[in-house]
């Protein structure tokens, strides 16, 4: 087994060779007045907008031509599937969510404890000033399509991004309307039913006023066969299907050049198997199970932007964002949980920024409000009770921030943040697996403070230290077997981090560090214990004490303008110093999910001034499925190899083909027992997929 998993590591890493390589000897020939330089790349989902190069977080942006060039890709997840120390354990659905730096992005709870307790994300995921909610994140899929930048922060963010940020935040902006008419359509099909059809169209529609609309729509076939005759389909969709549409409205008064306000509505319906999880033997993709739930999740969202620029050099800014989530559980009989969640979120920001990294002083103000509210049924009877079970749960949370930064001289910086955090969380309601009724209602609040420091080595270097806080609010769970109430405290960290960031070979070869030593108090974990003989419950407890620490590598090389590399490096150590509860001792256990290295490389080549070859790998060591790191949750080491061929005929026609999982990797990716079935189900890499596509600009 191991000599088939270096194999395909040796394979993946020859792809991505034959894209780099070949170049480079013509790079050698040509000499270097041929080369190629980087650009300048900002990060704009911090507090305030910076270039990366002075950016202390350990962040990763994807850019709209890295992203453009993952033909086969339609969700946000296969951008972020392959960053440093970042793992998705599942292909969507439970399980399915980043984990970064060893913290599962999915929140404390999951499964049916996320439904009767209520739950929140750990990994902040913001789409245009939405924040995706727990089953938007786990059930949902988060378009590709027309989306101009992804940034993946590690570690706590709370500081810049509030609550539930503890595992880090996603930022994606979707690109705004163009002033200038534009437009393009894609079609795509490949293997395992998988089809795609979008378009976009963008330009003036009135004096000062620009408009912009997507459409995209995407499936795909289960990759796994429910082989038993007792396999109950009724209403359930096993297969995944996923829509979005958006607007934007941009008005720019040329009578008042500092203002700027822009109106988003966005739909997206999309529907998705809880997970694909196989039986013995996993590499076949069957299994026994008899039934298997789909979610359907519906979200509107409306979002007003306003920017005013005072001659001052003051920019006020202000963002009032609201949604309404429909989220429907199918089973098969209805009686076996099917259940419906209501959930409305309105939320407004306000921040006066002054000033920018290239002036001595500037800083930024700002405050946040967010209120949710949530009505959940479940019809579920238990043998006794065919009563539903029925929730009221309601969210408020509300940051007050500030960020000041200071040029002590011409190369020493000096910044420093401070957020006040304080979050309501209320839960009411009855359930016949509870002995009694929950009422739930308690107020978490911190201060959270963040210093960086960094030193200007060069005009292309910059080295410096962080130290943050981070903070999650507890919350309540129900175990199942035991039937009564278990609440959690809050969660904290504090994270130190070195950093440097350079540019070499004359701009052509960017490279990015950053180590980090985070430790972790009362860290919320979600574990499995024996409540009675022969009787389990999965529960959310806190872990007294833990710790990880780690490193990211990163680097970007265009050694000319016909080539491009990349890759990253992810090291990572992690342990729960103290973890003893009612639910067993897991002192000196790992955490579940965190592999101790990742390695990703890709490379793109214009082969042809018509044609493009890209390759991808990435390979991710072994880990456990959960905190308990029992044997049979143990994962082994897998790779993936990805390859693309872009042909371009004309400038606005490009004919592609590409090949996901180009040797086949059937590798297990987590581990769970389900107790009905006493069998383990597996989740899978996605077998090999090959399409075939094209896309016009206009």
């Amino acid at each position: 087994m191991e000599q088939k998993r270096t194999a395909r590591l040796l394979g993946g890493v020859s792809i991505v060779a034959i894209c780099a390589i070949s170049p480079l000897s013509v790079l050698a020939q040509d000499g270097p007045e041929e080369a190629y330089s980087l650009g300048t790349i900002y990060i704009t989902g911090d507090t305030m907008t910076r270039s990366q190069q002075r950016t202390a977080s350990s962040v990763t942006a994807v850019e709209e031509d890295e992203i453009d060039a993952l033909k086969g890709a339609d969700s946000v997840s296969d951008v972020v599937r392959g960053l440093a120390n970042v793992t998705l354990p599942a292909e969507g659905g439970q399980g399915g969510t980043p984990t970064v730096r060893g913290q599962d992005g999915e929140g404390p709870n999951s499964g049916a404890t996320a439904f009767f307790g209520g739950t929140a994300p750990r990994l902040a995921v913001n789409v245009d000033g939405h924040y995706l909610s727990y089953n938007e994140l786990v059930y949902a899929t988060t378009s590709l399509w027309d989306v101009e930048r992804v940034e993946l922060f590690r570690g706590p963010q709370t500081v810049s991004q509030g609550a539930n940020s503890i595992a880090g935040a996603l930022v994606i902006e979707t690109a705004d309307p163009s002033f200038t008419h534009e437009g393009a359509v894609k079609l795509e099909a490949g293997s395992g039913g998988r089809r795609s059809a979008a378009l976009m169209a963008s330009g003036q529609i009135a004096p000062d006023v620009a408009a912009r609309f997507t459409l995209d729509h995407t499936q795909r076939e289960n990759f796994i066969d429910y082989t038993n005759p007792a396999f109950s389909m009724g209403d359930t969709d096993q297969d995944h299907r996923s829509t979005t549409a958006r607007v934007k409205l941009l008005w720019e008064p040329s009578q008042l050049q500092q203002l700027s306000t822009q109106f988003t509505y966005s739909h997206s319906d999309s529907n998705r198997p809880t997970w694909e999880a196989a039986t013995e033997d996993y590499s076949d993709y069957e299994s026994i199970v008899t039934g298997n739930p789909s979610w359907g999740q519906i979200t509107d969202t409306a979002v007003h932007d306003l920017s005013y620029e005072f001659d001052s050099g003051v920019t006020l800014t202000n963002q009032l964002q609201y949604s309404a989530m429909q989220t429907t559980r199918t089973t098969s009989p209805e009686a076996r949980g099917s259940a419906e969640i209501d959930q409305n979120n309105v939320s407004n920001e306000t921040r006066l920024a002054l000033g920018d990294e290239t002036e001595t002083f500037s800083g930024v103000v700002g405050v946040f409000a967010s209120h949710t509210t949530s009505d959940e049924t479940l019809n579920l009877p238990t043998r006794t009770s065919t009563e539903l079970s029925l929730f009221d749960d309601e969210k408020d949370s509300v940051g007050i921030f500030a960020e000041v930064n200071y040029r002590l001289t011409d190369r020493l910086y000096l910044g420093g943040s401070l957020r006040y955090q304080n979050d309501r969380v209320q839960r009411m309601g009855s359930s016949p697996y509870a002995a009694e009724d929950v009422d739930y209602d308690k107020t978490f609040e911190a201060w959270l403070p963040k210093l960086t420091v960094a030193y200007d080595v060069n005009d292309s270097t910059t080295v410096g230290a962080m130290v943050s806080k981070g903070y999650n609010p507890g919350g309540v769970t129900l175990g199942l077997s035991s039937q009564q109430w278990v609440e959690f405290d809050e969660e904290t960290s504090v994270d130190y981090e070195i950093f440097a960031r350079t540019k070499v070979l004359d701009n052509r070869l960017g490279l990015t560090a950053n180590l980090f030593y985070t430790e972790f108090d009362d860290m919320q974990r979600y574990v499995t214990s024996e409540a009675v003989d022969g009787v389990f419950e999965a529960v959310t407890v806190n872990a007294e004490e833990a710790h990880s620490y780690g490193l990211e590598l990163g680097f970007d090389f265009e050694p000319s303008d016909v080539l491009s590399i990349r890759g990253n490096l992810g090291l990572l150590e992690t342990e729960t110093d103290e973890f003893t509860s009612a639910q067993g001792d897991y002192s000196g256990n790992s955490f579940g999910s965190a592999p101790s290295h990742t390695f990703a490389l890709s490379a793109d080549w214009q082969v042809h001034e018509d044609i493009m070859l890209s390759g991808n790998l990435r390979y991710t060591g072994s880990y456990y499925s959960d905190d308990e790191n029992t044997e049979a949750s143990e994962i082994e080491a897998y790779t993936v190899a990805d390859t693309r061929i872009v042909y371009t005929p004309r400038d606005n026609v490009e004919l592609y083909g590409y090949v996901n999982n180009v040797f086949g990797e059937d590798a297990v990716t987590s581990m769970r027992y389900g107790r009905a079935l006493a069998a383990y189900e597996a989740t899978m890499v996605q077998p090999r997929e090959i399409g075939l596509g094209v896309q016009v600009t206009f």
